[in-house]
């Protein structure tokens, strides 16, 4: 028993005189730190920094290999998630067309059996706007179409928004065209909701007023309308403007194209009125007919 006792005895004196001489060594380091002043640790890890550097530069390239792989590894499992959505979204799409194209051919046997006209209207030209009219008194926009290009005057003139104006000067090369914001525009419209009619009437400004309504008619803020294909100047069903207010009896109607940004425009190629017919004028009154 007495045996046991000393060599624990001595076991804990061993370990005393261990941790005795580790703080001692630390004191000591820190005292050569003092001596050395502060710049010395700074000195040591710039020196630790050289010495590490031909190993660091020796692994750089496995490590970069490494982690080159795992993001291609990460983007290759992405593209596979964005491709099996991808797929999903083309199959839905694939089914829609499908449903369209047998849309359109009953669309189109009905429309044989019941005689009615196509309504589609070819475009004449495409047409790049190089130009707009200036001045307080005309809204206007020239093309880089004219009669070369198969354009005549009193041709409609649509962006991909909807109506844009009217050709009236027509050159070889280019034509100008007379805005539905301009003073001596008017468009036969009817209103998409109720069907009423009216003329849509330029005010030099950005917005239009709405003239020679029913008196019963129903007009709500928010209404679209549309043009009735009254006068034969414009085809009917063509995008036009939306009720923006009807206060006081005014009805001011916001044109949908974005007039003050025009780029490219189409003329289209509609002349339902025979040649001996006169084509209406900005004159036309409230029928769309010409004075």
């Amino acid at each position: 028993m007495q045996t046991t006792g000393q060599s624990t005895r001595l076991r804990r004196a061993g370990r005393g005189r261990d941790a005795f001489w580790l703080y001692m060594s630390l004191a000591l380091a820190l005292l050569a730190l003092e001596i050395f002043g502060p710049g010395f640790p700074r000195q040591l890890r710039g020196y630790a920094n050289d010495a590490v550097a031909p190993v660091l530069t020796v692994f750089k390239g496995p490590i970069s290999a490494v982690q080159s792989g795992m993001e291609r590894f990460a983007g290759v499992s992405d593209i596979y998630l964005e491709n099996q959505t991808l797929r999903d979204e083309n199959g839905k799409l694939r089914q829609w067309r499908e449903a369209a194209q047998r849309l359109i051919q009953e669309n189109e046997q009905l429309r044989q059996i019941l005689k009615v006209p196509q309504r589609e209207v070819p475009p004449v030209a495409t047409a790049h706007v190089i130009g707009f009219g200036g001045g307080a008194f005309e809204r206007s926009v020239l093309i880089n179409a004219g009669s070369g290009d198969n354009v005549a005057p009193n041709l409609p003139v649509v962006d991909e928004l909807g109506l844009v104006g009217r050709t009236i000067e027509v050159g070889y090369w280019t034509t100008r065209v007379l805005l539905i914001t301009d003073l001596n525009s008017r468009v036969p419209v009817r209103l998409e909701r109720t069907s009423d009619v009216a003329i849509a009437v330029g005010l030099n400004e950005p917005y239009m007023h709405l003239r020679f309504l029913a008196a019963n008619g129903d007009v709500q803020v928010g209404d679209r309308i549309i043009t009735s294909g009254h006068g034969g100047l414009f085809p009917p069903g063509v995008p036009v403007g939306q009720i923006i207010s009807t206060d006081d009896d005014v009805i001011s109607v916001r044109p949908l194209s974005a007039l003050d940004a025009l780029d490219f425009v189409r003329v289209m190629d509609y002349q339902p009125l025979p040649p001996d017919v006169k084509q209406p004028t900005a004159e036309a009154d409230a029928t769309g007919r010409p004075q």
